[in-house]
């Protein structure tokens, strides 16, 4: 029976969790100078002092905690990191206090574009940018929308209008343009 060991995740909760050994086969000692090519920062300046995810306005909501995600970056743990930097917000808090200035939320974006070019993409991300392309907007709209604009004073969204129907292709235009439709593979979502 493994071992497990009780760790402290923010405010008063607690969790066990089972001790994982890892082995060389695991880490990419080049790992932590790819990030610095996309993020500008070398992660290996990070002093573990939790200032990031004492101020991330997520932290006490996920599992992996940006002061954690950086430490299995200085490892070299690659493929552990890349399926964890979707739950940053991009606030910038970390940035703000951090005494080393490495901005975590930037190796974190760093970490979405090296996933992104390894093809590790979520299904949120992929529907999100379908949406986009779709209707110009991450959410598919809704007709109740239409009711609220309405009650607030407001036009409704006519999608079959010409002004409508001109920003969409300019958002598909823009996707195709920037290979973002080929990146994430939604390539037959874009009319160009």
């Amino acid at each position: 029976m493994a071992e497990v060991e009780k760790v402290f995740i923010g405010g008063l909760h607690e969790q066990l969790t089972e001790d994982k050994v890892i082995n060389e086969k695991q880490l990419d000692p080049d790992f932590a100078n790819l990030i610095k090519k996309y993020a500008g920062k070398d992660v290996m300046t990070c002093l573990q002092c939790g200032n990031c995810t004492g101020v991330c306005p997520i932290s006490l909501k996920i599992d992996y905690k940006t002061r954690n995600i950086i430490k299995c970056c200085q490892f070299g743990l690659r493929h552990y990191t890349l399926g964890t930097q979707w739950v940053c917000a991009t606030c910038y808090r970390c940035y703000e206090h951090c005494p080393a200035d490495l901005n975590p939320a930037e190796i974190m974006v760093a970490l979405r574009h090296i996933a992104i070019r390894e093809g590790i993409i979520p299904p949120f991300i992929k529907t999100a940018a379908t949406n986009l392309v779709k209707y110009g907007q991450s959410v598919k709209p809704d007709p109740e929308i239409d009711k609220i604009r309405t009650e607030l004073g407001l036009e409704p969204v006519h999608s079959h209008d010409a002004e409508y129907k001109a920003v969409i292709r300019e958002i598909q235009l823009l996707v195709h343009a920037t290979k973002y439709d080929k990146l994430i593979g939604i390539q037959e979502e874009v009319k160009v």
